[in-house]
């Protein structure tokens, strides 16, 4: 929605996190809204990238009582797909090797729930049938786990009232069971529309919320997911910026930046304001967090596949040139890109030193 209008929108854009950028200068953001015009005008819609090579957007929304699916495909067009009636979807997750996309959502009237399968490639949805896989109801926002494992953080509204994260759902895609599993820690206050993001070392992020039209009073939490049963804790950070939005917003993980997009702040059951921007939150160091202005891509990687193709002195010079830090760091990704230049620089290294020897 936007302020404005008060209004749906079909809006669509890009933040470009490709090069370095500073929030008080202009964002690298483009608009590409006039390939998305034939799509319906919606709000509450969720999306997963997925696909065999993860580099499809699936959008599932609904508008007039009816839902729509669309898929953005070649980077340059959305094509429609299945759609249904009368469901409100709440949680789209892609599994790992991008064949099948995990929906979840409400009827129309919030007392029934629904979980789908929609295989990105076939384009067909099937429909979990609720008495023989026990779907659960009320859930909220989804995150991906190794193995396979879909964990919901916090539930919706049940009797009015919110339920809190003590014990959290986890639905296993290999055998279509459910496990409710009991937590440790700091039992986080009861909140919804909060966001959460999974890091490469198992934690879960959870910023925002609200209870009752109020900003919850610990807006970023933190799940660790690596040990049994799963563990709450509260991060030290500084204090947010006053634009900061508490609930409505998008939060995204790039390397180690938690990217917290618009969103609503001011929250107060008298006045919402709308955000029109975007914050960040340094996650690099654990359990300490703190609120940031400029971002940096992360331009290093780690090298596995030198090692299958080269030599093993061409490997080691390789090598070398990454630091410690960076291939234990949370946001080291791999690139064929990356390793080829990294690969045909260690070669060229291997050469010039036999040169010099010469």
């Amino acid at each position: 929605m936007i302020e404005k209008y008060s209004d749906d929108t079909n809006d669509f854009f890009y933040l470009d996190v490709s090069k370095p950028f500073n929030l008080d200068s202009t964002l690298p953001i483009f608009d590409l809204s006039n390939d998305a015009r034939y799509i319906h005008p919606h709000s509450y819609g969720v999306s997963s990238i997925c696909g065999p090579n993860k580099d499809m957007i699936f959008i599932m929304c609904r508008a007039f009582k009816d839902s729509f699916s669309y898929r953005f495909i070649n980077s340059e067009e959305w094509v429609p797909g299945t759609g249904a009636t009368d469901i409100q979807w709440l949680s789209a997750v892609c599994n790992e090797n991008g064949s099948r996309i995990y929906i979840y959502g409400s009827g129309y009237d919030d007392n029934e729930y629904f979980m789908t399968i929609l295989y990105t490639t076939s384009w067909i949805s099937v429909f979990l049938d609720k008495n023989n896989n026990n779907i659960m109801n009320y859930l909220s926002l989804a995150i991906l786990l190794p193995k396979g494992r879909i964990v919901y953080i916090g539930n919706r509204y049940i009797d009015n009232e919110l339920v809190n994260f003590r014990n959290i759902h986890i639905y296993d895609t290999n055998d279509g069971t459910w496990i409710n599993m009991g937590t440790n820690g700091t039992i986080p206050s009861p909140r919804n529309l909060h966001t959460a993001v999974l890091t490469q070392d198992g934690l879960i992020i959870i910023y925002g919320g609200i209870k009752e039209m109020r900003p919850v009073p610990d807006q970023i939490l933190v799940l660790d997911t690596k040990v049994n049963p799963f563990t709450w804790s509260i991060p030290n950070i500084d204090p947010a910026p006053s634009s900061a939005p508490t609930s409505g917003h998008t939060a995204t993980l790039v390397g180690n930046y938690m990217i917290i997009a618009f969103g609503n702040y001011n929250h107060t059951p008298q006045n919402i304001v709308y955000s029109d921007q975007i914050h960040m939150i340094d996650v690099s160091e654990k359990n300490n967090y703190k609120w940031v202005k400029s971002f940096t891509p992360n331009n290093t990687y780690t090298i596995e596949s030198a090692s299958t193709t080269e030599s093993e002195s061409t490997t080691e010079s390789a090598s070398t040139t990454e630091s410690a830090s960076a291939t234990k760091s949370a946001n080291a990704t791999k690139s064929p890109g990356a390793a080829h230049a990294a690969i045909i620089g260690g070669t060229t290294c291997v050469i010039a030193t036999l040169l010099i020897i010469s």
